[in-house]
């Protein structure tokens, strides 16, 4: 999986209460990898450093969490031959290079989700189930202090999912 951001480090939760036995993320911060790692990641690996022996070759499934085109090519370069890679992340606005004839050669599928609605269910019976995804709220602060709590989301290198506590002051 490359991204590990929220929406990374919540796949990789899931995947893992879901019965996976290795799941693998890279990111380019420490502080998302740590997360990820205490949400179940069983290795984790800095995407600036391709050399890392903890990269794995021919996954069956590479998620695709991270928003950049570079992200997308390690997953369509890892993925197993008839593997498939799954793309979550937005990429950014205009055109993405693509590897498409590796995409063709290896007979990859290509499989993507934006937005949600019948999935509110299934998220409320994971968390009632014991998914436990508290290392993802780095922080909770009052609605006092919005904005600060608007400027720490922006900042992953020390901020995952930031919350606003209606009820405090």
């Amino acid at each position: 999986m490359t991204g590990a951001g929220p929406i990374g480090s919540l796949v990789v939760a899931a995947l893992r209460h879901a019965g996976a036995a290795e799941v693998t993320v890279s990111d380019l911060l420490d502080t998302p990898l740590d997360i990820a790692r205490r949400v179940g990641a069983t290795a984790t690996v800095r995407a600036d450093h391709p050399d890392d022996p903890a990269w794995p070759d021919d996954v069956d499934v590479a998620v695709e969490a991270s928003g950049s085109g570079a992200g997308l090519g390690t997953c369509v370069r890892r993925v197993r031959r008839g593997g498939t890679v799954v793309l979550l992340g937005l990429l950014p606005p205009g055109e993405t290079g693509f590897l498409g004839n590796v995409v063709v050669t290896r007979e990859i599928t290509l499989r993507s989700a934006f937005r949600f609605d019948h999935e509110f269910d299934d998220a409320l019976s994971l968390l009632a189930s014991g998914l436990d995804v508290r290392p993802v709220i780095s922080h909770t602060l009052p609605l006092s202090r919005a904005v600060e709590a608007f400027d720490l989301a922006g900042d992953r290198a020390v901020a995952s999912k930031v919350l606003l506590d209606l009820g405090a002051d």
